[in-house]
């Protein structure tokens, strides 16, 4: 459990005051539209200098678009601003030059594809410099709001710099390289560096000084003195160790392993004995340390990563001082502070946030402490009508201990709750984090518990605990899921008659297993987005075996009749329905409006408050 501060009202009344929204405690519910709207704000990066933060907003046209602001004129103004089109990562690649992103285009407008492009700080000598793929989304998707919003582009050692330039993986059908890409002219120019690398780290001059190849299943690690690579470690492609190049800085080269661990820890890895050195830099018992450095002009300040929340560890003492005295002003919240590389002023960016608070972006002046709000992702939602969520672990079975997010509706008192065990949309990664989650508020403010499981298979807690269990197997993934229910009651959560499990993607092909094998536990199941069999085994059993679910299911996909993951759920559902389950079927049409509105993604989770009260009974106010 993460033990924090209780008081919020610093920041909270910040953010009401500069809305005009202060809200009392009130007995209404808050309309379900306020969870899963667009956010206002989110993202925010500063610059080099230290002159510009780049801020990702929402427009008056519904689109995320991107603005500067200058930090000693406070002047702002839009530099990517598309009708047709959202920014999606966004990163400073020099002091007048950003890099960006774009997704969810709409044809008839200014931006053709999406694509990866460049623009200088002033909105001019826009260029597209290589389009991406458009990754499919579910209707139910909301718009991502992470700490590291600019994206992995920028976790390779130190940033580009200070030429206007990036270095890219270039994929081939056969093959892979490393390429320079001119951000100004677009124009690719190759490289010395080993053939097939998938991995750079670049040094403090921008240059590429340690790379990772895949060659014959092995995994070679390479570093540049003067004009030749050298290999120095080799291993094993799919038995690494966890073995990962972090940062090279001041001739140190700092690697991610397990090192005969559990845990993934973080060493400096010793060049002249090629071996990790002894002790491990960065530990957390019960957590992989999976994150990024945090690097100033040339030197290593600090590593991001996360626990039961984001954790910033600081070796630099005064970053850690800065540190220790915004936390002082901004108490019982993560407040991740980021400085300008090369910056001389005192501006100093705060992405801030806690489980009942959405993230909110402030600009610090860390000679007066004055603070300035940006903006904030959820300003209409008061953090004193969420509900506090704690991060625990209890014994399966088997004794294995299985991390959990437990969230309790607010002002409820001391009750046994109908329970919601809510799945990753992705079973293999892990599930939750110590932050405001719009899926979760809402089922608490409609007076639900609310139940995060990672079980094993998934992955930051370890090796063991990311390992699936062979087919046919237990305990596993789901006999996990259903201890967390009887722990949960035991602990006087739970009411154990009233629990539904829900979730998408491979998460809601979790719920039907679970009703499947575990019918004494869970009353009710809702899954969306979900793949039925395996792609490469479509006709597989898991159809016919899920036919035989007896409790009341709630399913919903796009409607695209060349989905196979609705094709596969328009079978089950039929099949269910042919055998007089009581299943209830939704699909969306989803236009490039809807991701402006949310409109699927709202009425799902409408539905889904129907479903649940007549199927787990009306929760106690």
């Amino acid at each position: 459990m993460r033990l924090l501060a209780a008081s919020l009202s610093v920041l909270v009344l910040a953010t009401c005051n500069a809305q005009g929204q202060a809200v009392s405690e009130a007995t209404s519910q808050i309309p379900v539209e306020q969870f899963f709207q667009r956010p206002e704000t989110s993202g925010a990066a500063i610059s080099p200098d230290g002159r510009s933060i780049a801020i990702r907003r929402l427009s008056p046209h519904g689109r995320m678009m991107l603005v500067v602001l200058d930090t000693e004129s406070q002047k702002s103004r839009a530099v990517a601003n598309f009708n047709n089109a959202d920014i999606e990562q966004f990163f400073w690649l020099s002091d007048e030059r950003i890099g960006f992103t774009t997704v969810n285009i709409d044809h008839g407008g200014e931006v053709g594809q999406t694509g990866l492009y460049a623009i200088d700080r002033d909105g001019s000598n826009r260029i597209m410099l290589r389009p991406t793929i458009d990754r499919p989304r579910s209707f139910a998707d909301g718009y991502q709001i992470k700490y590291d919003f600019f994206g992995p582009t920028s976790f390779n050692g130190f940033p580009n710099w200070p030429k206007d330039e990036m270095y890219v993986i270039s994929q081939y059908l056969d093959h892979s390289e490393l390429v320079r890409l001119s951000t100004r002219t677009g124009r690719i120019s190759t490289i010395r560096a080993p053939s097939e690398t998938y991995h750079t780290l670049l040094d403090a001059d921008g240059q590429p000084r340690v790379v990772v190849a895949r060659r014959n299943e092995q995994m070679r690690s390479y570093l540049r003195e003067e004009d030749s690579w050298k290999e120095f470690d080799t291993r094993d492609f799919n038995n690494n160790d966890g073995y990962k190049p972090l940062l090279y800085a001041e001739g140190q080269l700092y690697v991610r392993a397990r090192n005969q661990r559990d845990e993934a820890a973080v060493y400096r890895y010793d060049m002249q004995h090629r071996t990790l050195q002894q002790p491990a830099m960065i530990i957390a018992p019960g957590f992989d340390t999976d994150g990024h450095f945090i690097v100033g002009a040339r030197n290593m300040l600090g590593y991001r990563f996360n626990t039961d929340a984001v954790t910033t560890v600081w070796f630099d003492p005064a970053m850690k001082a800065m540190q220790q005295q915004i936390d002082e002003q901004f108490p019982g919240l993560v407040n991740l502070i980021s400085r300008g590389r090369q910056s001389t002023t005192p501006y100093v960016l705060i992405n801030t946030h806690s489980d009942i608070q959405s993230h909110a972006y402030l600009l610090y002046n860390s000679q007066t402490r004055a603070v300035q709000l940006l903006g904030s992702a959820m300003p209409e939602l008061p953090a004193q009508r969420m509900s506090s969520m704690n991060m625990e672990r209890f014994a399966a079975r088997d004794g294995r201990m299985i991390p959990v997010f437990v969230t309790l509706p607010k002002h409820a008192g001391k009750q046994p709750f109908a329970t919601v065990l809510l799945n990753n949309r992705n079973m293999s990664e892990r599930n939750g984090l110590w932050e405001w989650n719009a899926e979760v508020q809402f089922l608490a403010s409609r007076g639900y518990a609310v139940l995060q499981v990672s079980p094993r298979g998934s992955s930051g807690f370890g090796a063991q605990h990311a390992q699936s269990p062979a087919a046919g197997q237990t305990p596993d993934a789901i006999t996990d899921l259903a201890d967390a229910v009887q722990w949960a009651a035991k602990q006087g959560y739970t009411d154990p008659a009233r629990v539904c499990i829900a979730g998408g993607g491979s998460g809601g092909h979790a719920a039907l297993k679970s009703l499947l094998q575990q019918p004494q536990v869970f009353k009710c199941g809702i899954s969306w987005s979900a793949l039925i069999a395996p792609r490469n085994d479509p006709d597989s059993a898991s159809l016919q075996q899920l036919q035989q679910v007896k409790q009341p299911v709630l399913l919903a996909y796009d409607k695209d009749s060349e989905r196979l993951d609705y094709q596969q759920g328009r079978k089950l559902y039929e099949a269910l329905q042919a055998q007089q389950a009581p299943v209830q079927w939704l699909d969306y049409t989803t236009t490039v409006e809807d991701w402006k509105t949310q409109r699927p993604r709202i009425d799902l989770w409408r539905r889904i408050e129907a479903f649940l009260a007549a199927h787990i009974g009306q929760p106690a106010n």
